[in-house]
């Protein structure tokens, strides 16, 4: 997980009688803040970029926003490229979105994150239950393609 550090002045001289590992060695670590945003990419898609840490306390403002009736286009792109971390709460959700989305006759396609992310959908057996792909993943191509002019 990636954690921001915070410097302090330490001073090595002083032994800590209640830390656990030497004083050198510690820093207070804060959490990369939750990002959720989308935006509407035009013929029928909805882009919504996620960033930092998707868990408990985090969760409600994911169903909330996949939620608003902006975002039922046909395709909803759930980029997981700028997550952090990802806890158990954080997959329910987003496989519960995908099963409303189903459900709807819409697609909620998950653009892969990293590492430990996607590890966290392999170990809760989401297979069934997800789209999961790259953008180079066939079913993504014409998204691929016009983000590619867009940008360009």
């Amino acid at each position: 997980m990636s954690r921001l550090l915070k410097s302090h002045h330490l001073d090595l001289d002083t032994p800590d009688p209640l830390a656990e590992e030497p004083i050198a060695c510690r820093a207070d670590a804060v959490a990369p803040a939750f990002v959720c945003s989308w935006t509407d990419r035009g013929l029928d898609v909805a882009w919504v970029y996620l960033g930092g840490e998707l868990d408990v306390a985090t969760a409600p403002q994911l169903e909330h926003t996949l939620g608003e009736p902006q975002l039922q286009a046909r395709l909803v792109v759930l980029d997981l490229r700028g997550l952090a971390f990802i806890d158990a709460v954080g997959v329910r959700t987003i496989v519960n979105a995908s099963i409303r989305s189903r459900r709807a006759g819409r697609r909620l396609v998950l653009l892969r994150g990293i590492p430990n992310v996607d590890r966290m959908f392999a170990l809760a057996r989401t297979g069934d239950d997800l789209e999961i792909g790259d953008l180079g993943t066939p079913s993504l191509a014409p998204l691929a393609l016009h983000l590619e002019q867009e940008f360009a």
